[in-house]
């Protein structure tokens, strides 16, 4: 059992069918952020429904946006600027933003914990000792900013449950193998953020990415390449139902649950264009997310679905 430096937090394939934002019936009241390449540049983008206009956040042309994070409330996004950290931005008419930066490193990966409000991210150091990641909240309103945990190997993506008491994440590391090969393992972990007790949650000798809590808190879905490339699985919170989602050809990776919890969409990636897909959570109805309009060649991304 592994033991971390915890904050006092209160409580803490498939038919592909075509489909554009305006036939979205069931999720039609869910807010949506992504990552869309238009003009040679990654800009976060956010939608109040699937079938409104989208709307582009200004922020983002100081440089490429990516792995956008809305808040529960609706009411701010963070994203990753490239090089520069994470912008945390309101969502009003008068957007206001502020950059998150740590002291040393690259602040990547945020997500926001639904009871405190606080934002938790991965700091990624590099230097001529190698590389490391680790994760980090904020406190005091984004004001100040502490390592959440201790745990030896490469933390990652981070995503708090939605009561706030549990942290899903990605652990990884680096297995030498014979004849001086190497292989770098990626494993998800849950940990109690009351007790600060940790878990492994499934356990392989693969890539298991990106984890994202189901609504109900009794689900993890993620990216893994356990089959061989990376599709979307599911598992039980007990480490039971582990089942795959997706299937056919093309990575598919970074799953965001819809908010009744029927559906998910992820980032597909066929002939090097990304593009986002949205699937039932039994494995049907695979279809495409089109913002832009039926047969846009605009390169989509890392989705969020709140």
């Amino acid at each position: 059992m592994t033991r971390f430096n915890t904050p006092n937090f209160c409580c803490v394939a498939s038919v592909i069918t075509l489909v554009y934002a305006g036939a979205f019936n069931s999720h039609a009241r869910a807010e949506v952020v992504y990552s869309a390449l238009r003009q040679d540049a990654w800009s976060i983008y956010f939608q109040a429904d699937l079938t409104a206009a989208p709307r582009q956040l200004a922020e983002a042309v100081f440089g490429d946006g990516s792995a956008p994070a809305l808040t529960p409330n609706g009411r701010r996004v963070a994203f990753e600027v490239q090089g520069a950290g994470i912008s945390v931005c309101s969502l009003g008419a008068a957007a206001q933003c502020q950059l998150i930066r740590p002291e040393r490193g690259t602040a990547v990966r945020p997500t926001w914990h639904p009871a405190t409000g606080e934002l938790l991210f991965v700091r990624y150091l590099a230097d001529k000792t190698g590389e490391d990641s680790d994760i980090f909240t904020t406190r005091r309103a984004l004001a100040e900013m502490d390592k959440l945990i201790n745990q030896t190997g490469i933390q990652d993506y981070p995503d708090v449950s939605p009561n706030g008491r549990m942290l899903a994440y990605t652990s990884s590391q680096v297995i030498s193998l014979h004849k001086s090969a190497v292989q770098v393992i990626q494993q998800l972990w849950v940990m109690n953020l009351e007790t600060g007790t940790a878990r492994q949650l499934v356990m392989i000798n693969a890539q298991d990415i990106q984890p994202d809590w189901s609504p109900s808190g009794r689900q993890v879905a993620f990216a893994s390449n356990r089959s061989g490339q990376f599709e979307i699985w599911v598992v039980n919170l007990d480490s039971s139902g582990l089942r795959q989602v997706t299937s056919g050809p093309g990575a598919k990776t970074w799953p965001a649950w819809s908010p009744d919890g029927k559906s998910i969409m992820f980032t597909m990636v066929t002939e090097g264009h990304q593009s986002l897909r949205i699937i039932d959570a039994d494995g049907s109805d695979l279809r495409r997310f089109e913002p832009f309009g039926p047969g846009s060649k605009i390169e989509l991304k890392d989705a969020d679905w709140r």
